[in-house]
């Protein structure tokens, strides 16, 4: 287990770190835990369960995850090196976008979440990743080697997966797993930046979570979180236990914070 004061591995844009209070009572983490959007995973390496499968559609944040498990050290040495001033960023930024996977490639991918701007990870339409330098990032301390090491323990023991989310679930077949759902937003109600890109998930996509969830949680704990809004209420009203509220950064700028709210839905045996 990772402890609250320690840097956390990465920053993520959506990071449910601040609503732990409100979500994790809803969680059992004695049972094999699977999130088919996982992120930052902050649950995971908060509460540290014995068995874990984490997925996500962000292919490069997966490889990161398995490198640290193999090659801490090696990823650590080679983001350590690297100064942390713009001019740095902006080349590191263009390496990382001409690689394949490999050790490098998470090491890279670790430095620019660290001084990327609001650790949001965007890419463009030729799916590069285009997020600019944080303008506070210089005086950022860098992560050391002992709390890689940490966190690599930790994620030694989850299997990690880059798959859409209905694909995983029906890979893995969980049986009286915990599963925490935590997808991208999609709402008519308001501009929801899209990570990844665009069109990561859509009205058809929530409609597809809705019967995901009513598959899956015959046998298994199912937690859903989820932006308050008309076309989730419209769906989960059966299963929505409470609502939490959280902070969000009005179009990525800190000095723009809003208070904002989530659905928490819950479905499936206790």
């Amino acid at each position: 287990m990772v402890s609250s004061g320690r840097m956390k591995l990465l920053r993520w844009a959506g990071s449910k770190s601040q609503s732990e209070h409100s979500i994790v009572p809803h969680l059992d983490f004695s049972r094999e835990y699977i999130e088919p959007f996982c992120g930052s995973a902050s649950f995971f390496f908060t509460n540290a369960p014995k068995r874990a499968k984490l997925n996500d559609y962000n292919s490069n944040l997966i490889d990161f995850y398995r490198r640290i498990v193999t090659r801490a050290r090696s990823v650590w040495k080679i983001y350590n090196a690297l100064q942390t001033d713009q001019s740095t960023y902006y080349s590191v930024r263009e390496e990382y976008n001409l690689l394949s996977p490999c050790v490098r490639k998470a090491a890279l991918f670790l430095y620019l979440n660290h001084y990327c701007f609001n650790g949001i990870y965007r890419t463009n339409q030729k799916g590069l990743f285009n997020t600019p330098f944080g303008s506070h990032s210089e005086n950022k301390r860098k992560m050391g080697l002992k709390e890689i090491r940490d966190y690599s323990s930790i994620a030694k023991t989850a299997d990690f997966f880059s798959k859409d989310f209905e694909d995983f679930l029906d890979m893995v077949k969980p049986e009286g797993a915990c599963i925490y759902m935590d997808p991208p937003y999609f709402t008519r109600d308001a501009r929801v930046f899209g990570e990844y890109g665009s069109s990561v998930f859509q009205n058809t996509d929530l409609k597809r979570l809705k019967s995901v969830v009513e598959r899956w949680s015959k046998h298994n704990r199912v937690v859903v979180s989820y932006r308050r809004c008309s076309e989730f209420q419209e769906l989960f009203s059966d299963t929505i236990v409470a609502t939490t509220e959280v902070t969000r950064n009005v179009g990525g700028f800190s000095g723009r914070r809003k208070r904002d709210a989530e659905f928490i839905a819950v479905a499936g045996p206790i």
